[in-house]
């Protein structure tokens, strides 16, 4: 017996080590990619905001303006957004039906059983 308890506690002590080790080097290649991606960005948002200075007297309000109403005007169609949003709709039917439904067997079962 204490040779079995033995060998499962070493199993779950090197699981352990493992997955926090795992862990670890995750965390360390998520800042290696961070790192070099940091100095781009910053590099950009600076071009960028050179390059907006210029542009910022070309454009108007009434350009952006017309630019909301075409984009309220396309209203796009898409079947799986639809489909998800009908789904959740019937699941969320279903599960307050039979919510409804258990509450009120529960009830019954508790007026039974009440002296």
């Amino acid at each position: 017996m204490t040779k079995f308890m033995l060998k499962c506690f070493g199993l779950v002590t090197l699981l352990l080590f493992g997955v926090l080790f795992g862990i670890q080097k995750a965390q360390f290649e998520m800042n290696e990619l961070k790192s070099p991606s940091q100095e781009n960005v910053e590099s950009l948002i600076n071009l960028s905001s050179v390059e907006s200075d210029t542009e910022s007297e070309t454009v108007t309000s009434h350009d952006i303006k017309s630019k909301q109403e075409t984009l309220k005007k396309i209203d796009s169609f898409n079947v799986f957004s639809a489909l998800g949003q009908k789904l959740s709709s019937w699941i969320s039917s279903t599960f307050s039906v039979m919510i409804s439904v258990f509450g009120i067997i529960i009830q019954e079962m508790l007026d039974v059983f009440s002296p």
